[in-house]
């Protein structure tokens, strides 16, 4: 991710609350009393206007429904997946007795672990 700044990333958490906010059908005055907040405070949060704390951002998680990484989006990049894929596609080509050997194999390891 490029280089963004304190002003961006409010911006961009402010955006994802409101795009998430309304996908569920509440409104500002809703997610506030929800929050136990003010509707001063979500529209501030919404408009990029105001920073979260920990407990709060941890709030409107439980009440939209959604993990941190929906409220991060486009501020914090993903991990790069590099085995997943690999395995991924990798799997993609196996033929269906190559796949079963697979699976075997991960149930067993998956038992070890037990």
């Amino acid at each position: 991710m490029e280089d963004i700044t304190k002003s961006d990333v409010l911006q961009i958490i402010g955006k994802n609350i409101k795009r998430i906010r309304l996908l569920r059908g509440l409104s500002q005055e809703t997610l506030a009393n929800d929050l136990d907040k003010s509707v001063n405070l979500v529209s501030l949060v919404e408009r990029g206007e105001s920073g979260l704390s920990i407990p709060t951002l941890i709030d409107i998680c439980r009440v939209l429904k959604v993990d941190a990484n929906s409220i991060f989006e486009g501020v914090i990049a993903p991990p790069v997946a590099i085995d997943d894929d690999f395995i991924t596609k990798s799997l993609s080509l196996f033929n269906n007795a190559d796949k079963a050997i697979v699976t075997d194999l991960i149930t067993y390891i998956s038992n070890s672990k037990i």
